[in-house]
């Protein structure tokens, strides 16, 4: 039965877009206190301590710690107890949200409205937004995992603080393996038309690194040329910043290659952790669960440019894992991360998600959680099956790998919508369905729609 079909005492499943949910971790050491109007954030725990290393000779990422905003505790609400593991969806204005709730961010809308001229307010704007939704409740989730899906738009914003696409590791990890030359994107100073356009193509704009057309295009344009028309001039400005920034973070990679492949996915997971302080801030990233599309689906890894690899391009397998390993650990020493999509019926991705938990999370280890999207059967886009009829044949599998269960979240998707003369009944029994379970319960409300259930 498809999921979009699937409906239980007034309750809908699906109709949400992959990677726009995912919840908070349990079972972890608390984190230090947080500021006086902030409440408090997601058990992080502790993560491992290294030995000492001496410093890596590549360029450290230039973080600029935006801090913790003052936020109105006025407008906090809190949700009774049986329903504290609701997650709910996040949006603009910042208003009125549970303090004891995790939230489901979309960056389309936490962007704003276009304005007249196709362009969405500076990233700086929308940033400032993110960090007051999340300061004021438990935890966000929040899509960062390819050039086009994350926060900051590459061509229709200023940028705040552009994520490396972390498939660019691979692709420097792979490289770095066959003994080859890295290069770096061409990045000339922003203002100088003649280094954009003398560059001819968009390979060799992006140099060893997959390259995007639309940024190549955007940023050939004259300035000059392009005065005639504020639009094209604001895209223009913002694809060759968001390909300067790009640059940067590659450099960092072709710096390290003189150390080897672990050095070059070191010196790439560092950047791309740098560009989330910078974004949300330290503080704030304790509570921000970043989504990795770990097992993406056709349409991802072609068009979206999603995962680890790159569409049409034959990777390593170990360059491929190496770059995932050290990413995914290096965004953990932050915050929680969260990581889809697994069909929960087919052993095959059974084992998959349990090989990549037994690096990231071994039994034993302390630190932040991992949050798992786990599924009955999905397209990718929010139609398909619950994981929840699976889920205790796949915590037999878990119990007996090597997995710090503690730091696992599972997290079932699609949500559930409730709707009907039912709604309520429907609601309450999903919601203790998952509290009974251990999981999250991920509903399609946002907060204004969540109080007719949860009160405040």
């Amino acid at each position: 039965m498809r999921l979009g079909a699937w409906v239980v005492a007034g309750l809908v499943v699906g109709g949400c877009r992959s990677g726009e949910v995912v919840p908070p971790p349990v079972g972890a050491a608390p984190s230090p206190e947080p500021a006086a109007d902030v409440p408090h954030p997601i058990p992080p725990g502790e993560p491992e301590q290294s030995p000492s290393a001496p410093p890596p000779s590549w360029p450290r990422p230039p973080v600029d710690d935006p801090g913790v905003p003052e936020i109105d505790r006025s407008v906090l609400l809190d949700a009774p107890e049986p329903y504290e593991h609701v997650t709910l969806r996040a949006g603009l204005p910042v208003a009125a949200r549970y303090g004891d709730l995790v939230y489901e961010g979309n960056n389309k809308n936490f962007r704003g409205k276009p304005d007249g001229l196709g362009l969405y307010r500076p990233g700086t704007e929308a940033a400032e937004d993110w960090r007051q939704w999340t300061a004021g409740v438990k935890g966000m989730i929040v899509l960062r995992d390819s050039l086009f899906s994350q926060q900051d738009h590459p061509v229709l914003q200023t940028p705040r603080a552009l994520m490396m696409p972390p498939s660019w590791v691979a692709v420097a990890v792979a490289v770095t393996m066959r003994g080859e030359t890295l290069e770096a994107p061409v990045a000339p100073v922003l203002d100088d038309d003649e280094g954009w356009t003398r560059v001819g193509s968009a390979e060799a704009r992006f140099g060893s690194f997959p390259p995007s057309q639309r940024l190549f295009t955007e940023s050939k344009r004259s300035l000059a040329r392009a005065e005639r028309s504020p639009g094209e001039h604001a895209r223009t400005r913002n694809a060759r910043a968001s390909i300067i920034a790009l640059g940067a973070a590659a450099e960092a990679m072709v710096v390290a290659q003189q150390q080897g492949p672990e050095a070059v996915a070191e010196a790439g997971a560092a950047w791309i952790a740098g560009s989330d302080i910078t974004y949300f801030g330290a503080e704030l990233r304790r509570r921000i669960i970043p989504i990795f599309v770990e097992n993406p689906n056709e349409h991802e890894a072609r068009d979206e440019g999603k995962g680890m690899g790159v569409w049409g391009v034959e990777l390593p397998e170990d360059a491929v894992t190496l770059a995932r390993d050290v990413v995914y650990a290096r965004r953990l020493e932050d915050g929680p991360l969260g990581v889809e999509r697994y069909d929960l019926r087919q052993p095959g991705e059974q084992q998959r998600a349990i090989t990549l938990l037994e690096t990231l999370v071994p039994k034993g280890s302390h630190g932040h959680p991992v949050w798992l999207w786990v599924n009955g059967g999905s397209d990718g886009h929010g139609e398909g099956e619950p994981a929840i009829p699976h889920l205790p044949a796949f915590e037999t599998a878990l119990a007996s790998a090597d997995v710090e269960r503690s730091r696992l979240v599972l997290l079932s998707k699609p949500s559930v919508r409730p709707r009907g003369k039912d709604a309520q009944a429907g609601f309450d029994a999903y919601a203790e369905q998952t509290r009974d379970l251990g999981i999250p319960a991920s509903v399609q409300l946002n907060t204004r729609a969540a109080r007719r259930f949860l009160g405040g």
